[in-house]
């Protein structure tokens, strides 16, 4: 086997791993909820939701997209260790994944400083930060910190890296020099906002939220989605895609000015999910026409389809928001259900896509005498 075509294999597992990350995580979501919770497997635990969704999902996701970029075979090592924890995880040796999490985030981190000292540019000193907060997030987890006091190094990580992502992107709209500067200083201000929670919960919150609609402003003030808008396919699916995670943004700054960020319940679900489902997962959708050409080589052939899953993610999240806010406690679990049912159709439809796109490339270069 060329080493071309044992790369791909690698790659594709990877991805392939990610998804199972994704996929488990989703269910160990929805058990906490209730879902089927008298038949689910022993070794999948509720609490194993956030883990698996943000390193044996995005961990693995992210360390694959910036080891592919860098083209160093050691830079695999971060990506392998967050796939291989997402196994342990499923596994039941909750120990041991927790210190794979923790030797990926490490290497992550690594991989990203690397990339920043190659070419210091601003957009890779915040993804570097990016991943120093998965790092920050999983020592306090293998320290045994409640989820409540790690988790925003948690959602920190993916923030953080989409934001360097969009700046690297938006170098066609060429943003001055100066709102350049004062991007970076928002996401450090954001960054000491975050440390400050551990010291003055209220505090760090309230200055935390008021710099992310700052910095979500920003994002819509210069990104290029602006102009892509009003384009076609793929590109302009991306861009409702980013403006609409920008609005959940401000939105979840609001919400956090209005209801500061508690330890648990409803309101602690609300703002969470406003930032996983509605920022993150935006901007998976946003970009995932261009990671998976990037990482396995076949393009993602559009479909006006595509538009059922951002509009149910985004109405069932609203949904969601509304039973977190004033109850009932099922608009929550109706709003968590279709979530899930969204993530899985765009999940579903890409890999349709590709596999009829690889059918149709076949039959072309092997036509079939009739």
């Amino acid at each position: 086997m060329s080493t071309g075509k044992t790369s791909t294999y690698i790659l594709v597992s990877l991805l392939f791993l990610a998804a199972i990350g994704l996929i488990t995580g989703l269910y160990s979501g929805l058990l906490r909820i209730g879902f089927l919770s008298d038949m689910a497997p022993r070794h999948i635990s509720p609490t194993a939701h956030g883990p698996l969704m943000i390193n044996g999902f995005l961990g693995t996701l992210i360390g694959l997209e910036r080891a592919a970029a860098l083209e160093k075979k050691w830079a695999y090592f971060a990506p392998v260790l967050m796939a291989a924890s997402t196994i342990i995880l499923l596994s039941g040796l909750q120990l041991s994944g927790q210190w794979l999490m923790l030797l990926g985030a490490m290497g992550l981190t690594y991989v990203m400083s690397y990339l920043y000292y190659l070419q210091p540019k601003i957009y890779h000193l915040i993804m570097a930060l990016g991943a120093a907060s998965l790092l920050v997030g999983n020592i306090l987890y293998v320290l045994h910190f409640p989820i409540y006091k790690l988790v925003i190094w948690w959602a920190a990580f993916p923030m953080l890296t989409i934001f360097g992502e969009r700046l690297e992107l938006n170098r066609i709209m060429r943003p001055p020099k100066q709102a350049q500067k004062l991007f970076t200083t928002l996401i450090l201000l954001w960054i000491s906002a975050l440390v400050l929670t551990h010291f003055d919960r209220y505090a760090g919150w309230i200055i935390a939220s008021l710099l992310l609609i700052g910095i979500s402003a920003w994002l819509i003030k210069y990104d290029v989605a602006r102009r892509t808008i009003k384009s076609a396919a793929w590109t302009r699916y991306s861009a409702i895609s980013l403006l609409t995670g920008y609005g959940w943004l401000i939105l979840a700054g609001l919400f956090g000015l209005w209801y500061h960020f508690p330890t648990a319940g409803p309101i602690y679900d609300g703002l969470l999910h406003m930032l996983f489902v509605g920022f993150v997962f935006s901007m998976i959708f946003a970009h995932a026409s261009v990671i998976i050409p990037s990482l396995s080589g076949k393009l993602v052939p559009w479909h006006f389809y595509f538009y059922l899953p951002l509009f149910l993610l985004h109405g069932f999240l609203f949904i969601r928001i509304i039973g977190d806010m004033i109850g009932p406690s099922q608009l929550r679990i109706v709003g968590s259900y279709g979530n899930v049912a969204a993530i899985l159709l765009f999940l579903g439809g890409i890999v349709f896509q590709l596999i009829k796109a690889t059918k149709i490339k076949k039959s072309e270069l092997n036509p079939t005498s009739s």
